[in-house]
């Protein structure tokens, strides 16, 4: 063998993978529920791939991708798809179960919530940073940060139009706060905010003549202790 790969049984000849599945068993959830280990799985979902290319695109060694795909296999998330001889060597290949996995909330513990939004937000967070970090430097010799003392939270910063230039026009909107607001009245922004995402979600065209992508990141959510 080119590489230590798991023992497993010989490919099915008919065995295809579903378009969707919903995955209930503990310890293949364990996995799918944390990033940093789900990310294992990304060299199959969608297509097959052997050790070699599947470290190669996680960028790890083949001993760790040779660990992970045992443990995949152990739980169920992929399966031998193929073999093909390579000269004296046989390379194997593997595919995800499924085309997409589903996991119900409820079968994860309340401690990885907050990793599931994490995950979420580290691609799209890091272009909006990326964005705002331009419009700020076009627009740096008419700004300044300020900085206040705020009581218990300690120290807030501000950006400010320098004194003596005019506010220069907004290149993007940041807002954090936190509302106090009615039952109903709170009610009545999560909706005007979904149908302003509607709205305009419907106008997005790639292709559209004049089109430039703009990020929009809309949060709303009722603080509870």
């Amino acid at each position: 063998m080119l590489d230590t790969e798991p023992s497993d049984p010989l490919p099915a000849a008919d065995w295809a993978p579903v378009a969707d599945l919903l995955v209930t068993d503990p310890a293949a959830v364990e996995v799918l529920w944390q990033a940093d280990k789900r990310r294992h799985l990304k060299p199959f979902l969608g297509r097959a791939a052997d050790l070699a290319t599947a470290a190669a695109e996680l960028g790890i060694a083949k001993p760790a991708m040779s660990y992970w795909i045992g443990r995949l296999l152990d739980v169920g998330l992929i399966r031998l798809v193929g073999t093909h001889k390579q000269g004296r060597h046989v390379r194997r290949s593997y595919r995800c179960v499924a085309d997409r996995l589903r996991v119900a909330l409820v079968e994860a513990p309340l401690s990885s919530y907050e990793g599931v939004f994490a995950d979420f937000s580290t691609r799209w967070m890091g272009q909006a940073h990326d964005a705002m970090a331009r419009s700020l430097a076009r627009q740096a010799a008419q700004l300044e940060l300020a900085i206040a003392h705020t009581g218990a939270a300690g120290l807030s910063t501000t950006i400010l139009p320098r004194a003596g230039c005019s506010a220069p026009p907004d290149d993007f909107l940041y807002y954090w706060a936190r509302l106090w607001l009615a039952p109903e009245q709170a009610q009545a922004l999560a909706q005007e905010m979904d149908a302003l995402w509607e709205r305009y979600a419907a106008l997005s065209h790639r292709d559209a003549p004049g089109a430039v992508p703009t990020l929009v990141h809309l949060l709303h959510v009722r603080e509870t202790r």
